[in-house]
């Protein structure tokens, strides 16, 4: 197939190739070894046909799901968002804090101009090996850092160590009496200043999910962040520089919605975690707008509100929060109850904040997915909102491999069938 048809190594690691591969083993244990592979796979027209009905047929699902869930037509659609308040993508604010950390580093700064050169050396090594051919000769290539992609500064220096590690770097430069490329190069700096920006990478990657919610992690991400960049006995005066100026700015850039905060409360691993971040008028500002959602929603939903299904014993391994963020997740403490008259949608709100018997052992979709009435309406709004633009920017990707140079007489309708439904099944 890779040989024959030109296709790509990495076709078989795909799953709609590993789904066909399975279809025609089922199909060879059912009806024996007689069968010829031409009669059971289509023709590219069969698929196409085969493609615009699947589209048609998913697309009025989601479609009808989203009409029942939020009301929204073709009509009204402007309007329905005009209420809306916009979030910023998180991923991007924390690309943007270390990319104005490393862009405003001071040269004239002894220590500041320290980190700059080995920025610079590490990206003058890669430019070499790519010019000169020598890629190959590395068991890992070693990448180059830009500008338009998150966290490729860390790809960059992290290729640097695994091939400085590796020693293979050390012999190709002396062998052809390079060495010189190396001279600059701190590697103890280096691994520093790694296990300084991993986090961020961490972080951006548990925020770009598109297949669980993400908003409720934000918030936490800002205090993991914050946590990592506390000073340590062990750190050397260049690293407690680079640390303090990183603290900075995440302190000042990544901002905290009020929506963040409530999406927050309503992951149940992490309500003891925003009780101890936000001071008394911040806590209660969530409480106040979880209280006003689900008294609006619930007005909505009294129609077909729901006793609680008991849920199917939680997955073993699956946990609603990963390790990550292990350090927001605390022991739950009551709260007490003031005893003042308080309206039904207030009291559910501190009920459920309250709660001692909201497993931890599920994941948040699971956690939501078992109930009905009460917040369950709130959360599927809030929890839907994505905390990154990247699962949109994914379809772009996706487009760029839909539509290539060998690939350009692709049917307008069929390439948008085919985003869709990869973003859809």
């Amino acid at each position: 197939m890779c040989s024959q048809d030109l296709r790509p190594f990495a076709m078989v690691e795909g799953q709609g190739f590993i789904n066909v591969a399975q279809e025609l083993l089922d199909i060879g244990s059912k009806y024996g070894g007689s069968i010829l592979a031409e009669d059971v796979l289509p023709c590219a027209r069969t698929v196409s046909r085969h493609v615009e009905g699947e589209y048609d047929k998913v697309k009025s699902d989601v479609v009808e799901e989203l009409k029942q869930e939020f009301g929204i037509t073709v009509s009204n659609v402007v309007a329905a968002f005009k209420d809306y308040r916009r979030l910023s993508c998180a991923g991007h604010n924390i690309n943007l804090i270390l990319k104005h950390v490393f862009d405003h580093l001071d040269e004239d700064n002894p220590m500041h101009s320290i980190i700059i050169n080995l920025l610079k050396e590490s990206k003058t090594l890669v430019t070499h090996f790519k010019r000169a051919g020598l890629q190959k000769e590395l068991e890992l290539s070693l990448k180059q850092a830009v500008e338009t992609r998150w966290n490729t500064r860390l790809a960059m220096l992290q290729s640097v160590n695994d091939a400085l590690k590796s020693g293979k770097l050390h012999d190709i430069l002396l062998r052809r009496r390079e060495l010189r490329f190396l001279k600059n190069i701190d590697s103890e700096l280096l691994e520093d200043i790694i296990q300084v920006l991993i986090p961020f990478d961490e972080a951006t990657r548990h925020l770009s999910t598109d297949k669980a919610p993400t908003l409720h992690l934000v918030l936490p991400t800002k205090a993991t962040l914050l946590r990592g960049l506390l000073i340590q006995d062990g750190d050397s005066v260049i690293v407690k520089e680079l640390k303090g100026k990183l603290a900075q700015a995440v302190e000042l850039k990544f901002k905290i919605h009020l929506y963040h905060k409530v999406a927050t409360a309503l992951s149940p691993s992490l309500r003891s975690f925003l009780r101890k971040t936000l001071n008394a008028q911040e806590y209660e500002e969530v409480i106040d707008t979880l209280t006003a959602l689900t008294e609006t929603t619930g007005a909505e939903e009294r129609g077909r509100v729901r006793e609680e299904k008991e849920g199917a014993p939680p997955e073993a391994g699956t946990t609603e929060v990963h390790d990550f963020y292990a350090g927001c997740v605390e022991e739950e403490e009551r709260e007490e109850d003031s005893g003042e008259m308080q309206s039904w949608g207030r009291q559910l709100v501190l009920q459920y904040m309250s709660d001692p018997k909201m497993t931890r052992s599920q994941s948040l979709l699971d956690v939501w997915q078992e109930k009905s009435g009460g917040l369950v309406p709130v959360a599927k709004k809030l929890l839907a909102i994505p905390a990154t633009s990247t699962p949109s920017e994914r379809s772009f990707s996706v487009a760029g491999r839909l539509i290539e140079e060998r690939r350009t007489s692709l049917n307008p309708e069929n390439v948008d069938a085919l985003l869709f439904l990869h973003s859809n099944i």
